[in-house]
């Protein structure tokens, strides 16, 4: 009987925030537009490079230039190498104990694929997912339930057989989506009383509280 875990990137593996900071605010300041703080582009990350980019110029602004910064974000981003990126403590531990058990691991992220390709070439080189899925055309953002359902057909996993974990959301009302078991992190980007606004119920404080809740 396969069982699987997935995870969102951003938030809930790794803290991106300051390379996300540093590149929306080289972008930003590239195109004429005021420069956004730490709390402002943290709420604002979750629901995809595009909306990013948008929320974070903060201003009516034609689709030709909202291309035209997202391109160049996503270009600087990746290129940057993420230098300032960690993973979160405890998360690889959790993720070798988990392969330890016999689970399938994926990743489902709104981050751009060449962009999530970057950072699991820099970061997780030691660990083995079954699929890592980005943002690209073709893929459903979360919280759409597609890729989710996809996945699990793929890797043949029935839906209590899955766990969705991640830090926001996006991540949440995905699982809700696509009727599969979710857990919320708190040590990422949103609050817990902002994510049990959305429903959840379900919280670890630490990634390896992770493998006490999951059996």
């Amino acid at each position: 009987m396969n069982k699987l875990i997935i995870f969102d990137l951003d938030g809930t593996l790794i803290d991106s925030l300051p390379d996300i900071v540093i590149n929306i605010n080289i972008m930003l300041e590239k195109y004429g537009y005021k420069k956004r703080t730490y709390p402002e582009i943290r709420s604002f990350i979750g629901n995809g490079a595009k909306m990013l980019v948008k929320e974070s110029i903060g201003e009516p602004v034609s689709d030709k230039r909202l291309k035209e910064c997202l391109s160049f974000y996503n270009k600087i981003y990746t290129e940057s190498g993420s230098p300032e990126t960690k993973v979160f403590d405890g998360v690889k531990t959790m993720l070798r104990e988990f392969k330890n058990r016999g689970y399938k691991l994926a990743i489902i992220t709104n981050k751009p694929q060449i962009t999530t390709d970057s950072v699991m070439q820099n970061y997780f080189q030691d660990v083995t997912f079954d699929r890592v899925i980005g943002q690209k055309n073709g893929i459903s953002c979360k919280p759409d339930k597609t890729t989710t359902e996809n996945l699990l057909a793929e890797l043949e996993v029935e839906k209590a057989n899955a766990y969705f974990i991640g830090d926001g959301e996006t991540d949440y009302l995905t699982s809700i989506n696509a009727k599969i078991n979710g857990i919320c992190v708190l040590w990422g980007y949103r609050d817990k009383d902002y994510l049990e606004s959305f429903g959840c119920n379900m919280f670890v404080d630490t990634p390896l509280e992770l493998l006490d809740l999951i059996k």
